[in-house]
């Protein structure tokens, strides 16, 4: 099965879900914007991740998910950390599914350090245990 994941983190927290999923499916988190981001032959499940700011997914992931196609991205998993508002996965998902991408299961998402001492300790290790448990679950329900 080919695997990618992708991320933006301007604070970190996501980029630590990325690659704890990454490292379980035996892929690279790559952040979107690199050269890496760019999907130029079929695969068969995309990790996408970003966090919440201000209430919304970030404007780099917003642009990178209106160039996804279903001709090159088979099946999609989303995953999302945030400070206050819980939303973000399900926007990414709702985006994601207009365009006619399929995206498996619901979002995972976890707390994620914002500033001052708003959910200091996370993504915790607990956190990083359910991510890589998530990850395995969809891979599993792919037949990976």
């Amino acid at each position: 099965m080919n695997i990618k994941v992708m991320y933006h983190s301007s604070t970190g927290n996501t980029e630590k879900l990325a690659k704890a999923i990454a490292d379980t499916v035996n892929a690279k988190a790559e952040p979107i914007g690199s050269s890496a981001a760019t999907i130029s032959k079929p695969i068969d499940l995309l990790f996408i991740g970003d966090g919440t700011y201000f209430g919304k997914m970030h404007k780099k992931t917003v642009a990178y998910l209106s160039q996804l196609s279903p001709a090159t991205v088979k099946n999609v998993a989303v995953f999302s950390t945030y400070g206050g508002q819980d939303k973000v996965g399900a926007d990414i998902s709702n985006l994601l599914q207009k365009r006619g991408l399929t995206v498996v299961g619901k979002p995972f998402t976890c707390k994620g350090k914002a500033w001052g001492l708003i959910n200091r300790k996370h993504p915790s290790k607990l956190d990083l245990e359910n991510a890589r448990a998530y990850a395995k679950d969809v891979a599993a329900a792919l037949g990976q």
